[in-house]
């Protein structure tokens, strides 16, 4: 699965929130059956799953459904929610990799009863407690299905008794970028409180940052934080074109027998020219 750049939180019993998502720009949307909806709505949530999934599949995006974290729940909204259309489930509170095992194998069996592809579902997980940090690249390695990994700043920051500052997140949210980058995943967030982004503007700085540090797309709970995702998300012509000078000079100079040249009063060695072709890649 390619990179996904925006994920944007619905409650799954919310018409109106739905309506408004299936006209934004993000590339998924989660319909959460978690915290997000109500345990009263959470019946009805489930039976308008199949039509909310269909109708984000009309315009194009990845359907998600975020589950409960506890057994009992998790196999009710799995029932629920693994039918035709189905990309993304958003696994919460994982905090140990058989956690992500036996999800995966219940998803196999429902993918086979519904006549789904074999593997076509992938988990997008939340890392939320302190338990689970050891364990870091286990749980991101646990499964094929795995495509991306993130922190639950608000529970993870509940968890350790402390607040979600960028302080309090900042080893947290780097112990699951490199534990997902380990295991070659998607590693998505920024290091910032999901409740608190403030303006535009100001998330701009922050997922640029995040950016910079390593991560590759994010999860905003409002549509107005979308445009700013997909934008640091998506490379510039201007560094689209820089990316692809560095990558066809250094291919010559390679092919002349030379691993390191400078291009614009730079050296563009061979981690310079793998981390230009990954830009491309995003294209």
């Amino acid at each position: 699965m390619k990179n996904v750049r925006s994920f944007l939180f619905v409650p799954a019993a919310n018409e109106k929130l739905l309506q408004s998502a299936v006209t934004k720009s993000s590339d998924a949307v989660i319909l959460d059956l978690e915290d997000g909806t109500h345990p009263s709505q959470r019946a009805v949530a489930r039976e308008r799953l199949a039509d909310s999934i269909g109708r984000l599949k009309a315009v194009r995006k990845l359907a998600a459904v975020r589950v409960n974290g506890d057994w009992l729940t998790t196999v009710v909204d799995l029932q629920a929610a693994v039918v035709s259309g189905l990309d993304i489930l958003v696994l919460p509170k994982v905090e140990h990799p058989r956690d992500v095992q036996i999800i995966a194998q219940m998803v196999a069996d429902l993918e086979a009863a519904q006549g789904i592809e074999a593997g076509h579902v992938r988990f997008l997980l939340q890392i939320e407690s302190a338990v689970a940090l050891p364990r870091l690249y286990d749980i991101a390695a646990s499964s094929p299905r795995v495509m991306g990994m993130m922190l639950g700043s608000e529970d993870y920051s509940l968890d350790c008794g402390g607040l979600p500052t960028p302080d309090a997140l900042l080893y947290p949210s780097m112990a699951v970028l490199t534990a997902a980058r380990a295991a070659r995943i998607q590693p998505i967030g920024f290091i910032a409180s999901i409740a608190e982004l403030g303006s535009p503007e100001d998330f701009a700085t922050v997922v640029q940052r995040a950016r910079a540090l390593g991560f590759r797309g994010a999860v905003v709970v409002h549509p107005k934080f979308v445009d700013v995702v997909n934008a640091c998300y998506t490379p510039t012509p201007e560094q689209a074109k820089h990316a692809q000078r560095v990558v066809d000079a250094f291919d010559e100079a390679f092919a002349r027998g030379e691993g390191a040249i400078k291009l614009d009063g730079a050296m563009v060695d061979k981690p310079v020219y793998r981390r230009a072709q990954e830009l491309l890649a995003e294209l």
